[in-house]
């Protein structure tokens, strides 16, 4: 007879190797270089996740099976050119070619129909000209303590972009392949997103972290000001709605993940008309 504790273990056994069973890992070409992808398979509209700069698929893990458990949903994950994984053609990168590669491999991997956005950082940027792109496929979006055109104007984000240090250069080209191109063209970038953020017309959760970036980020009072009063004008608008997440940093699901979860599964369920898994 198995004692109690023996049929725990037995379940999460069994739970663990169902969800790897479950999971995709794999690369899909867009041309001179690939995109690497980890997909946990479910059912209904599919959650596409964008990292923040120089993170990869990994970032997502402590709250990936949660999100599953709670939803049922294609969770799809994947790293930008030259990180994580992922290779990169620097003969022709730029922020517009990378959203035109993930539609791409999207495509190549059969998603080509609705789709549930959740990003972080900079990639509320990513998510927005996505769904820009594509606005008559989106249900709804959780962005997580994201950028905005409000705050990252191209006078902002040249003062950023000289901030940086030869040496920080010299190691980001190294370690962060893809993040050196992306902060090389970052003017140009919040330039040419000031006018393409995300539609106002998607349902948005827009969590907020406590504890603002340091100094490296917001250098001045004006920029800490600011920080807080676009994300409070944005969170405010029609359609979305303003999340507190207390006792957090940048990356919000490391101290409140349980906050994360619900925020994303909550929209979910009511954007896509699923029913919840539990």
């Amino acid at each position: 007879m198995f004692r109690p504790a023996s049929l725990l273990l037995l379940f999460l056994t069994l739970s663990i190797s169902n969800l790897q069973s479950q999971t995709i890992d794999t690369l899909i070409s867009t041309g001179n270089h690939e995109l690497h992808f980890s997909i946990l398979e479910g059912e209904g509209t599919p959650i596409l996740f964008e990292a923040g700069n120089g993170d990869d698929v990994s970032v997502w893990e402590p709250i990936l099976n949660d999100i599953y458990e709670n939803t049922g949903a294609t969770l799809i994950t994947y790293d930008r050119a030259g990180l994580g994984k992922s290779g990169i053609d620097t003969t022709d990168i730029s922020f517009q070619q990378e959203v035109s590669d993930l539609e791409n491999a999207l495509t190549t991997l059969g998603y080509t129909k609705n789709f549930f956005l959740v990003a972080h950082s900079f990639g509320g940027f990513y998510s927005s000209l996505f769904a820009h792109e594509n606005r008559s496929k989106i249900k709804g979006a959780v962005f997580i303590d994201v950028i905005t055109p409000c705050f990252t104007t191209k006078a902002w984000a040249e003062d950023y972009k000289s901030s940086i240090s030869d040496q920080n250069w010299k190691m980001i080209r190294q370690y962060r392949v893809g993040l050196y191109y992306v902060l090389q063209q970052f003017p140009e970038i919040a330039d040419y997103m000031s006018t393409r953020y995300i539609p106002k017309e998607i349902p948005l959760a827009l969590i907020v972290a406590e504890n603002l970036p340091n100094e490296n980020t917001l250098k001045t009072e004006e920029d800490r000001e600011n920080w807080v009063r676009c994300f409070e004008e944005f969170g405010h608008q029609s359609n979305h709605s303003y999340v507190l997440a207390e006792n957090a940093d940048h990356h919000v699901w490391v101290k409140r993940p349980e906050l994360v979860v619900k925020e994303i599964t909550e929209l979910y369920l009511k954007t896509t008309g699923s029913k919840p898994v539990h």
